[in-house]
């Protein structure tokens, strides 16, 4: 079914006010409550939904903008829901209806699923931060404010480093749980893999680390790694750049390192799929450690030790012993 309109818009409460405070709803977020409710079972709930976001596609620079990425932007439509935008596809042949079955059901962290679907330019997808603001991992690529190198590696050791090397191990072990799930996931054949080649993927909102991207087939098993998580989390600053290695921020490396080696321990995650993670390895070790005592002394547990609480201890101790974590740490 094809739907049209040619109804102006008249002020802006289809979009979300970006200088108002507390939990906002929007008519265009009442309206997909309204077909999620009633699905494909009532034309009118399908049609205002179609109204509101030819709207609302007509009048972006009224929506507030949340972020960017390779393949598209996400727009706020308000505090429940969100709008991703693909920037390399556009079809104007929209209209909405509900996903197909939810194959990441199962996945806590993960806010890349949509909700909505209207075609492959643009979908609904739940808001990550109902409440207040999120911050990315690594450093975001903001036009607005474009850094060189050299400041993005200033504020990936200043800024970013500290406040995510403090997070609760409960933060890291949720991805972990996420990541143990979603490789489980079999469907037509294929698994499914998270994106961990740029940290801007992974955001806190409140006191929870989530994940905003798609979800990428594979054809190989298992594939979401603890390398995956260390890619992220320490050896990339943003999509195109690696993250610094030096002596003023070598302890809260460590101190994360050891928190996302745990976290991927608990739920049993592979340590590395292929050449990529790999090399991931090898980046965050650097000169500091031989990344392959870690692997191999890692392996040994997990083989040698099948009580898992008493493994995790060991592991522990294991990691206090091998990844020192160093003078300038705030490790708790």
């Amino acid at each position: 079914m094809k739907l049209q309109t040619t109804t102006p818009l008249t002020n802006n409460q289809y979009v979300a006010n970006p200088a108002f405070c507390g939990y906002t709803r929007t008519k265009f977020g009442r309206a997909i409550d309204s077909f999620i409710k009633e699905g494909h079972n009532s034309d009118s709930a399908c049609q205002q939904l179609n109204t509101i976001l030819n709207l609302f596609l007509k009048h972006l620079s009224f929506a507030s903008k949340l972020g960017e990425g390779f393949r598209g932007i996400v727009y706020k439509i308000d505090d429940k829901y969100v709008l991703k935008v693909n920037k390399h596809i556009r079809d104007m042949d929209v209209y909405p209806k509900l996903p197909e079955g939810n194959i990441f059901k199962g996945l806590k962290s993960y806010y890349g699923a949509s909700v909505v679907d209207f075609n492959k330019w643009v979908k609904v997808l739940k808001n990550v931060t109902s409440y207040g603001k999120h911050i990315q991992a690594g450093v975001p690529d903001v036009k607005e404010a474009r850094l060189t190198l050299p400041e993005k590696a200033a504020v990936w050791s200043s800024d970013y480093l500290p406040r995510f090397a403090n997070l609760p191990q409960k933060c890291y072990d949720a991805l972990a749980h996420d990541f143990a799930a979603l490789n489980k996931v079999k469907h037509n054949g294929q698994s499914y893999a998270f994106d961990t080649n740029n940290p801007n993927n992974f955001v806190l909102a409140g006191k929870s680390l989530r994940i905003v991207d798609d979800v990428d087939p594979s054809m190989q098993s298992e594939p979401n790694t603890v390398a995956g998580l260390l890619r992220s989390f320490l050896e990339k600053i943003d999509l195109d750049y690696k993250a610094p290695m030096g002596l003023d921020n070598v302890g809260l490396r460590h101190s994360l390192m050891k928190k996302i080696i745990l976290a991927g321990e608990k739920y049993e995650l592979p340590y590395m799929r292929g050449e990529n993670d790999l090399k991931t390895w090898n980046y965050v070790c650097g000169e500091d450690f031989y990344y392959r005592d870690v692997i191999s002394g890692l392996q040994e547990l997990r083989r040698t030790c099948p009580d898992k609480k008493l493994r995790l201890e060991k592991v522990k101790e294991f990691l206090d012993k091998e990844i020192q974590v160093g003078y300038n740490s705030f490790y708790e």
